[in-house]
């Protein structure tokens, strides 16, 4: 069973409008994951996707000390050392948590998601039938790039630091399938680039490139974000998990097994408890 989000010590859960805003808030280490962190967040999402109050969650970084910004700098190296003695690599997430109480909307969703990932907590975001926002300004870069990516949406600032340093600084890749998900957002060629480089790149080229889908002034970004929070949050549950769904579906179907998964979706959806508050009678009434 999920405890209590009042009592995380690594991150901050605010439950708002329709919506939760997770703060990863470990400022002195630059809100590197660390094992309590990456538990922490695996326990937030649980909370998460089983609340039907909530219909999205934004993610963002508390700022340094000195009050400069700071998404996430990515693993706790120091931590990462003293697990890897003999080069194993451990279950950062911890044990998968059970998924929802079943229904056909909930049931048609996770067909599709996977098993087994490396990272589980990341994979639980990407696959979480919430819609998932990353609000990101200063460092982000390595596990916080993969984090970034592993949502669905980013809206970030113009003076972001994005970079994915795992070539450049460690000789490693990064074990969350961020450049996986850096080619889905990007292209192959560019996810190439910024993956084997470690260029680090601002607000405005990471929308440029398709990276993220805003670019805010600096103090603007995290309520633009919040914004599209409230703004989720008033809507249909199910039919956001299903636009969600089939819009992740392109990814890994062919399209015309993509187009029948979204047909099917569409009579999943008409057939809710709910279907008589939704579809068009909903809109004629408005318009009475």
């Amino acid at each position: 069973m999920a405890r209590s989000y009042e009592s995380y010590e690594t991150i901050k859960f605010e439950k708002l409008e329709g919506y939760v805003l997770l703060t990863l808030n470990r400022p002195q280490s630059l809100n590197a994951l660390n094992v309590k962190m990456w538990r922490e967040l695996d326990d937030a999402q649980e909370w998460i996707d089983r609340d039907d109050d909530i219909r999205a969650f934004v993610v963002t970084g508390a700022p340094r000390p000195d009050g400069r910004p700071c998404f996430c700098a990515g693993a706790d190296l120091k931590e990462m050392n003293t697990l890897l003695p003999e080069g194993s690599i451990p279950e950062l997430g911890g044990e998968e948590k059970p998924k929802p109480a079943a229904s056909q909307i909930r049931s048609f969703y996770h067909q599709r998601s996977p098993r087994g990932a490396l990272v589980p907590t990341l994979e639980n975001i990407t696959w979480s039938p919430k819609i998932s926002i990353a609000a990101i300004d200063g460092i982000c870069t390595a596990g916080g790039t993969e984090l970034a990516v592993a949502c669905d949406i980013v809206i970030c600032s113009e003076t972001a630091r994005i970079s994915d340093m795992h070539v450049s600084n460690l000789g490693w890749i990064g074990g969350a399938a961020g450049s996986t998900n850096m080619a889905w957002r990007v292209g192959v060629s560019k996810a190439i680039e910024l993956c084997c480089t470690g260029e680090t790149i601002d607000g405005r080229e990471a929308h440029r490139i398709g990276f993220a889908n805003q670019v805010h002034a600096p103090g603007q970004y995290l309520e633009k974000a919040k914004e599209m929070g409230r703004k989720l949050g008033g809507m249909r549950l199910s039919a956001l998990m299903m636009t969600k769904a089939t819009c992740q579906a392109v990814q890994d179907m062919g399209r015309m097994a993509s187009r029948r998964y979204c047909d099917e979706a569409f009579f999943v959806l008409t057939g809710e408890p709910d279907k008589g508050d939704w579809g068009p009678g909903r809109w004629v009434g408005k318009k009475k």
